[in-house]
C-alpha cells in the first residue's frame, strides 16, 4: 500500500510538473518569435500592462541628482568623478573647480555643465528656484543628452544674468528610462518636494502620461519638450508642450507630397502600433493625407497581418515594399518608436530608393544618418526648428557644445526658457507660474523665429520645417532645411 502511494503521489507529481512546463512555454514561446515585441526588453514600448513588475522603489533616488550622482557614467573623466564627490561632500568651491576643469576635457557633457551651473549657485549661497528634467538615460543616451543640453544652455543663460527677481535656476536631473511604470513612481517622489517648481519632461508620450496626472493633482507645471501626442497636454491645465500638434506638424509635409505628385500620392505607412507618439503622428498625416486626396497602401499576408507594422509578427520589410510597388505606390511613410528605430532603418534598406521616404520628427536622430546612410538619402521629414532655418541659435549651440544641435535640444531649451520667463513674471510658486504660463500675452525667448507661447490647449504656437537627409561632399549624411 506504500508502494502504490507513493507511486500515486509520484505521477501527480509529474503531472503537475508537465502542465507548469506547458503553460510556461505557452507564455514564453510566443514572445520570441520574429516580430514580437515584449514591453521587458530594453528600447521596446513600455505602456503599462497587467501583470507590469513595479519598478524597484528603493532604488528611486539613485535616478535624481542635482550633482552629488553621475547618472551618464559612459561620459566621464577624472576630473567629473572629484566634481561628484565634493558635490556630494557639500564642498561646493572644489566641485566648481573640478566640473570646470572636466568641461575642457569635454565641453559636450551637458550633464557636467548643469552640475557646474548648481556648484556655482550653492558656492555663492544664492537663493535658488529648483526645477528637474527628466530624460531617458539608460536607454537612449543620444535623445536624453540631445534634451540635457537644451536645457543646460537655457540654465547658464539664465543664471549668467544674475536678475533679483529670477535668482538662479537649479536644475535635477532625472533618468526615467522612457519607462511609464519607472515615470509614474519618480512623479510621485518629485511632487513631495515642495521646492520643485516646475519639470522638464518627459520625452515620450507614454512616459509623459503616466506622470502627468501626478504632475496634475499637485499644481506642478509639467512641459514636455518633445512628445508629439495631443493628448497629453489634456490631462490638464499644469501640463504643456513645447511643441506643436500633430496636425499643425503634418500639413507642410503633406503639402509637400501633393506638390510634388504627378499622379495621385499613394504612400505605404509603415509604424510601431506600440508607439502612442508615433501612432498620434501617423493617424495625423494619415488623415491629412487622404482628406486631400491622397490615398494610403495597405499590406497584408495570408493571415491578414500587416506586413509594415513593427511591432506585428507579421513585419516583413521585404514583401512590405513589393506589395507596395505592385499597387503602384509613389511613397513610404515610416514611424517608429523613438526607443527602436532599426526596423525602420531595415524598411529603407529593403526600399533601396525605388519609394520617396517620408517620416516623423522621431527619425531626425544621429543614429538614423549613422546607421542608415544612404538607404535613407532623400528622406523627408518636418521637424520644430532646424539649425539652417535659425543660425543665430545654432551658432550660439556650436560655440558651447563644440557641435551641431538638432531640434530636440532646441525644444528643451525653449521649455526651460518658458518656465524661467513664468517665474520672473509672476514669483516663486507653482501655482502662479501656471497663471503666467496661461496667460494670453506670455511670451518667452526660444531658438527660433518669435517667442515661445502656448495656446489654451496648452499646445505650442510653431511652424514646423521640413528637412531633408543629404549626402555631404565629405560623404557623411545631414539633415538639410528645404523650401
Amino acid at each position: 500500500m506504500t508502494k502504490s502511494k507513493d507511486l500515486t503521489v509520484l505521477i501527480i507529481s509529474l503531472l503537475v510538473t508537465v502542465g507548469s512546463i506547458g503553460l510556461l512555454s505557452a507564455w514564453i514561446f510566443p514572445r520570441l518569435q520574429p516580430g514580437r515585441m515584449s514591453p521587458t526588453v530594453v528600447g521596446m514600448s513600455s505602456s503599462p500592462t497587467v501583470g507590469e513588475v513595479p519598478p524597484d522603489l528603493s532604488s528611486l533616488p539613485d535616478r535624481i541628482s542635482l550633482g552629488n550622482r553621475q547618472l551618464i557614467t559612459s561620459v566621464t573623466t577624472p576630473a567629473k568623478r572629484e566634481g561628484i564627490a565634493a558635490f556630494d561632500a557639500q564642498d561646493y568651491d572644489k566641485a566648481v573647480e573640478w566640473f570646470e576643469l572636466s568641461l575642457k576635457a569635454l565641453p559636450n557633457d551637458p550633464e557636467t555643465l548643469i552640475y557646474l551651473n548648481n556648484a556655482r549657485l550653492r558656492s555663492q549661497e544664492d537663493k535658488m528656484l529648483a526645477i528637474a528634467v527628466s530624460v531617458p538615460i539608460g536607454t537612449n543616451l543620444n535623445v536624453a543628452q540631445e534634451i540635457l543640453r537644451g536645457v543646460a544652455q537655457a540654465q547658464s543663460e539664465v543664471n549668467r544674468q544674475a536678475d533679483p527677481r529670477l535668482r538662479g535656476l537649479e536644475v535635477t536631473i532625472v533618468n526615467d528610462d522612457n519607462q511609464p511604470a519607472i515615470t509614474r513612481e519618480l512623479a510621485k517622489l518629485l511632487v513631495a518636494n515642495r521646492k520643485l517648481l516646475a519639470m522638464v519632461g518627459h520625452n515620450t508620450s507614454d512616459a509623459s502620461m503616466a506622470a502627468a496626472p501626478t504632475y496634475q493633482q499637485n499644481g506642478l507645471v509639467m512641459i514636455s519638450p518633445t512628445t508629439f501626442d495631443a493628448d497629453v497636454a489634456k490631462v490638464g491645465n499644469f501640463i504643456f508642450r513645447a511643441v506643436p500638434t500633430p496636425q499643425s506638424m503634418v500639413t507642410p509635409l503633406v503639402d509637400y507630397i501633393l506638390a510634388r505628385s504627378p499622379q495621385s500620392a499613394k504612400i505605404l505607412v509603415c509604424y510601431d502600433s506600440t508607439a502612442p507618439d508615433n501612432n498620434q503622428f501617423r493617424n495625423a498625416f494619415v488623415d491629412v493625407l487622404t482628406g486631400r486626396g491622397g490615398e494610403i497602401v495597405k499590406v497584408v499576408n495570408e493571415q491578414g497581418e500587416d506586413l509594415c507594422d513593427f511591432a506585428s509578427e507579421g513585419f516583413d520589410p521585404d514583401a512590405a515594399i513589393a506589395q507596395a510597388l505592385q499597387q503602384q505606390a509613389t511613397g513610404l511613410y515610416l514611424g517608429p518608436s523613438i526607443n527602436y528605430l532599426d526596423p525602420a532603418i531595415g524598411v529603407a534598406r529593403a526600399n533601396n530608393g525605388r519609394l520617396s521616404l517620408y517620416s516623423s520628427p522621431s527619425l531626425y536622430t544621429h543614429k538614423i544618418l549613422q546607421d542608415g546612410q544612404q538607404a535613407v538619402a532623400g528622406m523627408i521629414l518636418p521637424t520644430p526648428w532646424s539649425p539652417d532655418a535659425y543660425p543665430d541659435f545654432a551658432r550660439k549651440a556650436q560655440q558651447l557644445w563644440g557641435a551641431t544641435v538638432n531640434w530636440r535640444t532646441a525644444t528643451a531649451y525653449d521649455a526651460t526658457q518658458a518656465i524661467a520667463e513664468g517665474l520672473l513674471r509672476a514669483g516663486n510658486s507653482r501655482s502662479t507660474l501656471q497663471q503666467a504660463l496661461t496667460s494670453p500675452d506670455f511670451a518667452a525667448t526660444s531658438a527660433g523665429k518669435g517667442a515661445v507661447r502656448f495656446l489654451d490647449t496648452g499646445d505650442r504656437r510653431l511652424t514646423p520645417v521640413l528637412v531633408q537627409v543629404q549626402r555631404t561632399e565629405s560623404g557623411s549624411y545631414r539633415f538639410r532645411a528645404i523650401d
